[in-house]
């Protein structure tokens, strides 16, 4: 192959690398699967720890999940989205470092 061949699969395979990274895929070890979105130009992560019941963190130690009510509703509506239920409770956990949601799956939502 000549090098510019070489050099174009490259850039496909970094490509195809950096695209796979942003899916949420099934973690091999049984944890919850990670959706990663930003919410006001904050990175958060959103997990779904039982059937009911999801959670928004931001990535790192120590970081709290902004309270703000606008932050707080545009993450419940991810949560939703994402989810396909319906938010019916929330609250804030571990000193303000997770926002937790309840969900009702049986009323699913009408997009």
């Amino acid at each position: 192959m000549s090098g510019g061949a070489n050099r174009f699969i490259k850039v496909l395979l970094a490509a195809a690398l950096v695209m796979l990274s942003a899916c949420s895929l099934p973690s091999p070890t049984g944890d919850p699967v990670v959706h990663k979105l930003s919410v006001a130009g904050q990175p958060y992560l959103l997990r779904q720890l039982t059937a009911g019941t999801w959670t928004a963190s931001a990535p790192g130690e120590a970081s709290l999940v902004s309270s703000t009510s606008l932050n707080r509703a545009a993450l419940l509506q991810a949560i939703e989205k994402i989810s396909g239920c319906k938010v019916t409770d929330s609250d804030y956990s571990h000193q303000g470092a997770q926002l937790d949601a309840q969900v009702d799956c049986a009323s699913h939502l009408k997009n």
